[in-house]
C-alpha cells in the first residue's frame, strides 16, 4: 500500500515482471475472466485502477466511494462490485463503460463484497456490523437493494460461495 504500486510477477520463470504505479494504498485485485484487464482497488485516492495485462499499464481510473477495500469481478466479465468500507456501501461497476452505475448501502465498514458464480447474488460481509447482507444481483442497476441482512457473525471478513452458487461461507474472525 505505501509504495502505491502492484508488482507484476512472471510465475514461469519465478521472476519478478515489472512494478506498475496505480493510485494510493491499493489494496484489493482481482482479474476479468472474460478480458485482458486487472482491477485494483485504491484504499487511499477512492478510486479503481484498470490495468491492461498485454500492455502491463493503467488504462482507466474509474472513482468510487470512500475508503473501497475489495473488489469482485462477475464470470461474464461485465461488472464489477467493489466494498467500500469508509462510506458502508457497494460500488457496482458497468465495465464496459468503465464507470459507476450504482451504489448500494450495506451494512457498517463492509470488507468484501463477492458475487456469485450465477452471477445472481451479491455477498457482502460487513465487518463492524457483524453482518452479511444478501443482494440480487441479476436486477436492473437502478434498482439493487438489499435483500436480506443475516446478523451474528462478528467480525464477518471472508466470503467464499460455493460453485453452485447455493451457499455462501462468511468467516466470523470477532
Amino acid at each position: 500500500g505505501g509504495s502505491n504500486t502492484v508488482t507484476v510477477l512472471d510465475v514461469v520463470n519465478l521472476r519478478q515482471d515489472r512494478v506498475i504505479k496505480v493510485g494510493s494504498d491499493p489494496t484489493g485485485v482481482a482479474v476479468n475472466p472474460k478480458k485482458n484487464e486487472v482491477y485494483v482497488v485504491n484504499t487511499g485516492s477512492n478510486s479503481v485502477s484498470v490495468i491492461d495485462a498485454e500492455k502491463k499499464a493503467v488504462v482507466a481510473t474509474i472513482p468510487v466511494r470512500q475508503r473501497p477495500y475489495f473488489i469482485s469481478v462477475s464470470s461474464d466479465g461485465t461488472r464489477a462490485y467493489v466494498a467500500n468500507s469508509g462510506s458502508n456501501s457497494v460500488s457496482v461497476i458497468d465495465l464496459n463503460k468503465r464507470r459507476q452505475i450504482a451504489v448500494i448501502g450495506v451494512g457498517e465498514a463492509p470488507g468484501m463484497a463477492v458475487i456469485s458464480p450465477d452471477g445472481n447474488t451479491l455477498v457482502v460481509s460487513n465487518r463492524v456490523g457483524g453482518s452479511a447482507s444478501i443482494i440480487d444481483a441479476k436486477s436492473d442497476p437502478e434498482s439493487l437493494r438489499v435483500r436480506s441482512v443475516l446478523s451474528g457473525c462478528s467480525g464477518a471478513t471472508d466470503i467464499a460461495i460455493l460453485p453452485d452458487s447455493s451457499k455462501a461461507f462468511v468467516a466470523c474472525s470477532g
